[in-house]
C-alpha cells in the first residue's frame, strides 16, 4: 500500500468522527450563533442580523450578578478541583493497603447522580434540618444553625464545595496514575542528591506530570462550565440571583422566559470566555514547556 492510499485510509477512518463533531458540536454552536444575531418578539423571528440580544444582555441588571458568580463557579471550581485532586493523587500514589481500597471508593462521588447528589447536600447544608448546621450548633462552633445556601454571601462558596467534592475523584485517580508514573530512577537519583521529598515533588513530579496537570484543568474547566444540575437543583438561583451563573441563567432565558435570542447570545458570550480561559491557560503553559525544554 503506498503512501497516498494510506493518506486516504487515514481520511476515511476519520470521518465517522468528523461527521459527529459536525453534526453534534458545529452545527448547534451555528444555530446558537445565528440565534443570538436573530431578534424574537414573542416567540416569532422579527429580523437577523441585529446586535439587540447583546444590546438586552448588557442592559440586564442580573447580567453583572451572573458574570461574577460564573467566575467563581469556574475558576474557583477548577483551581480548589485541580489543586485537590493533585494532593489526594499524591497520597494515592502512595502503596499501602489503604490507598488501594481508597482508589477503589474514591469515585463514589463521582459515579453517583447529579440530582442525587444535589438533594443530599441540599438537605445536609439546610438551614433548619441541615445535619451540618446541627453539628455546628452542638460542637458550640455557632450558636444556632447556618443557612448556608440562604446566605448570599456564602452560597456560591458552598456550591463550589459541593462542586470540588462532586468532580474531585477523577481529577485525582488521573493525577495518581501520572504520579505512579514518573521514572523512579529520577525519584531515586533526587534523593540521593539529598533532596526532601517537596523538593522531589517540585523538580521531579510535577515537570513529568505537566502535560497531565494541563490535559484535566482544561477538562474541569469545560465540566464546571456545562455544570447544571447541581446549582439548579441546590439553589435555584437564589437567594436573590445570588447564586444565579451562566448555565442556569441561559435555561431560564430560553425556557422560562423564552428570550431564545437572549439566551443564544449569553452561551456565545459564555463560549467565548471559556475560549478566553482556556486560551489563554494553554498559552501560558507552552511557555512554561518550551522554557523547560531549552534548559
Amino acid at each position: 500500500m503506498n503512501r497516498s492510499s494510506d493518506r486516504w485510509l487515514a481520511y476515511f477512518l476519520i470521518l465517522p468522527v468528523a461527521a459527529a463533531v459536525l453534526a453534534f458540536v458545529l452545527g448547534p454552536t451555528w444555530d446558537v450563533a445565528t440565534l443570538s444575531l436573530t431578534q424574537f418578539v414573542m416567540g416569532q423571528e422579527r429580523g437577523f442580523g441585529t446586535l439587540v440580544n447583546f444590546r438586552a444582555l448588557w442592559a440586564d441588571p442580573v447580567f453583572g450578578t451572573v458574570v461574577v458568580n460564573t467566575a467563581i463557579w469556574i475558576l474557583g471550581g477548577t483551581v480548589f478541583c485541580v489543586l485537590t485532586g493533585l494532593a489526594v493523587g499524591a497520597y494515592l500514589a502512595i502503596d499501602s493497603k489503604v490507598t488501594t481500597a481508597l482508589r477503589a471508593l474514591i469515585l463514589l462521588p463521582w459515579v453517583l447522580p447529579d440530582v442525587v447528589t444535589a438533594m443530599a447536600w441540599k438537605w445536609m447544608l439546610h438551614g433548619q434540618v441541615g445535619v451540618i448546621g446541627d453539628a455546628f450548633t452542638r460542637t458550640g462552633i455557632t450558636d444556632q444553625p447556618i443557612s448556608f445556601l440562604g446566605d448570599p454571601d456564602l452560597v456560591m462558596w458552598m456550591l463550589v464545595i459541593v462542586l470540588v467534592w462532586r468532580k474531585m475523584p477523577l481529577v485525582a485517580l488521573i493525577l495518581c496514575a501520572a504520579i505512579r508514573s514518573v521514572p523512579a530512577e529520577q525519584l531515586e537519583a533526587a534523593r540521593m542528591d539529598g533532596a526532601n521529598a517537596f523538593q522531589r515533588f517540585r523538580h521531579v513530579i510535577l515537570p513529568n506530570i505537566s502535560f497531565s496537570l494541563t490535559a484535566v484543568t482544561v477538562i474541569s474547566m469545560i465540566w464546571i462550565t456545562a455544570e447544571f444540575t447541581l446549582p439548579w437543583v441546590m439553589t435555584g438561583g437564589g437567594p436573590a440571583n445570588s447564586s444565579r451563573i451562566m448555565s442556569t441563567y441561559i435555561y431560564q432565558q430560553s425556557f422560562t422566559f423564552f428570550n431564545w435570542g437572549v439566551g443564544s447570545a449569553m452561551s456565545v458570550v459564555n463560549l467565548a470566555f471559556l475560549m478566553c480561559v482556556v486560551g489563554l491557560y494553554l498559552y501560558i503553559n507552552r511557555r512554561s514547556w518550551a522554557a523547560g525544554g531549552s534548559k
